[in-house]
């Protein structure tokens, strides 16, 4: 069950219905019952909350949330005042099933207070929220596809971190890199050593924080990309022999191969699919 609830948090669908920058002057307080969901990120300063019948204080790199029907009371200190990102929303969870959409409703499993411990994410969740309450302001109509899709990777990046995965947010900056250097050099041959270099680590390193954390081997993930571009080549009225160049493949047999291991068909079987003659 508890697998279950885990898959329908990542279709989550929130709606963030107020989000601010928040610099608490001295007077600041809250004092209320939720009827909205509530994530605070506190980056400066310190204040002190109460949820329910729990006290605590929170300072720099802490993550406060309150549910639906929690109590809330707060106030910052004087000599230290709090600057923080706030988010007030509501989420479901769209499930296609059975032809037809369910809305499922499943519990965040967030404490109500949490410390972020990895500096990557910190800085990373920083930057999201910084845009997330930029787009807030930016105009009389809010652009609300971006501002979910924004809020909704701050959630995702919330819910691995609460899983306790293996690997950390910094070795994900370094896989993020690689990733993004291998996109941008699909035509070059490229080794896993000159990989291991781009990101200054060991290639037996690189190798198994990268398999940890997408699941496969770099080399596996860089023809996946190749071959991804090559799909659209294909798809596009690039022959065989023209679409195995322009992905890096200097030999149009050998392309042939690994499309097939890869995809199941070959590149000819792919076009004429696409086209609805297979």
């Amino acid at each position: 069950m508890e697998s279950d609830l885990s898959n329908n948090l990542y279709q989550i669908f929130p709606e963030a219905l107020y989000i601010v920058d928040r610099d608490a002057p001295s007077s600041w307080i809250l004092n209320n019952y939720m009827n909205l969901h509530n994530l605070m990120l506190i980056y400066e300063g310190t204040a002190e909350f109460t949820c329910n019948n729990s006290k605590f204080q929170a300072s720099r790199g802490d993550l406060v949330y309150y549910k639906i029907g929690d109590f809330r009371e707060a106030h910052t200190l004087p000599d230290n005042r709090m600057k923080c990102f706030a988010v007030d929303f509501l989420y479901t969870c769209p499930i296609y099933e059975d032809n037809e959409w369910k809305l499922i409703n499943t519990s965040l499993p967030f404490s109500s207070i949490q410390k972020i411990n990895d500096e990557y994410l910190f800085c990373k969740l920083i930057d999201l929220f910084s845009l997330l309450t930029k787009s807030a302001l930016s105009s009389k109509v809010r652009n609300r596809i971006k501002e979910r899709s924004l809020f909704t990777e701050i959630l995702m990046l919330l819910l691995e971190y609460k899983k306790g995965n293996q690997y950390n947010y910094t070795n994900i900056r370094k896989v993020d890199k690689i990733i993004n250097y291998m996109t941008e050099n699909y035509t070059n041959n490229i080794t896993l050593q000159e990989l291991s270099n781009y990101v200054h680590t060991s290639p037996s390193y690189l190798g198994n924080i990268f398999k940890q954390i997408t699941g496969k081997s770099t080399i596996n993930y860089f023809i996946e990309i190749r071959l991804n571009k090559a799909k659209s080549l294909l798809t596009d009225g690039f022959t065989v022999s023209e679409t195995s160049k322009l992905v890096g493949f200097n030999d149009v047999f050998y392309f042939s191969r690994v499309f097939k291991k890869f995809e199941g068909i070959s590149p000819s079987q792919y076009v004429n699919l696409y086209k609805g003659e297979f």
